[in-house]
């Protein structure tokens, strides 16, 4: 376990500190950053592998990303201090490739939705597969408050990058695979 809730805060905040700048800039000065979301299959949108998570398109998207960016991503560096950055880079990078590869070619995706659910996914499959009881209680109380998640996956809204959150739940899953094993994960 990390030292600190705080310590553990430093990571997710200084994602949430871009996410709000970016924000701020589009909206008052017009600066349109939107134009670097990730476009599939578009030379141009691989920037957005990197840049995407930080862009929003609302204040309602971009608060409704926050708050769980900064809930899930403490909770993973506070209990999982040795392998919360893996976590963490696996559900930005990763995630995004994914979006990149498959999502809609005529869209541009953008928002930090993917990485919330990388982050979710696996928090809640990581007790699963780990079974040891801290890591378990942590599932119960991710699936608890973010259990609703689920029905994301699924493309319910052409406006939405349903693409972007199974991509972070596939990658969420696939990193508590892999990672359940190891020895010493706090």
């Amino acid at each position: 376990m990390s030292t600190s809730w705080f310590g553990s805060s430093v990571v997710p905040f200084r994602l949430v500190f871009l996410m709000w700048a970016a924000f701020y800039l589009e909206y008052f000065y017009g600066w349109p950053l939107s134009y670097f979301g990730i476009v599939p299959w578009s030379p141009i949108g691989l920037i957005g592998i990197f840049t995407a998570p930080m862009l929003h398109g609302s204040l309602n998207h971009l608060v409704s990303n926050t708050v769980p960016l900064l809930f899930l991503g403490t909770v993973l560096y506070f209990f999982y201090e040795r392998i919360g950055g893996v976590v963490f880079f696996r559900s930005y990078f990763w995630t995004n490739v994914l979006v990149w590869l498959f999502g809609r070619q005529e869209s541009s995706h953008i928002g930090a939705s993917g990485v919330v659910y990388g982050l979710a996914f696996f928090l809640i499959f990581f007790g699963i597969f780990r079974r040891d009881f801290t890591s378990m209680l942590i599932s119960i109380v991710v699936i608890i408050m973010y259990g609703g998640v689920i029905y994301g996956i699924l493309p319910t809204d052409p406006r939405v990058s349903w693409e972007s959150h199974f991509a972070g739940a596939l990658v969420g899953i696939y990193t508590a695979i892999g990672l359940s094993s190891k020895k010493n994960v706090s």
